[in-house]
């Protein structure tokens, strides 16, 4: 089964990732599916990040603007370009981009 490593950042409203928010997905669905969950969903429902460099945590993830995003890389050591941008689209559906 194929990882993905990937820095989310929840728009505007939020600071820009750091490289120890690094979060680990199952799958390009499993972060797509989280995408959405924290932009629709993360003022009553935690979401679950699974850091790579501290320990997990579940949170709310209030305030997540439209234009929230998650950069996917293929190893947790390859930050210097992404090979995926997971984003929202023009009518509320999550879209993934080759980079």
């Amino acid at each position: 089964m194929v990882r993905w490593y990937g820095l989310w950042s929840g728009g505007n409203g939020y600071g820009p990732p750091q490289p120890n928010d690094l979060e680990e997905f199952s799958s390009l669905a499993d972060a797509r599916r989280k995408l959405a969950d924290r932009h629709r969903y993360g003022y009553w429902q935690r979401s679950h990040f699974a850091f790579t460099c501290r320990k997990a945590a579940d949170v709310l993830t209030p305030c997540v603007g439209d234009d929230c995003e998650i950069t996917l890389y293929g190893s947790a050591d390859g930050l210097d370009y992404p090979d995926r941008r997971i984003f929202l689209g023009p009518r509320g559906g999550v879209r993934i981009q080759r980079c």
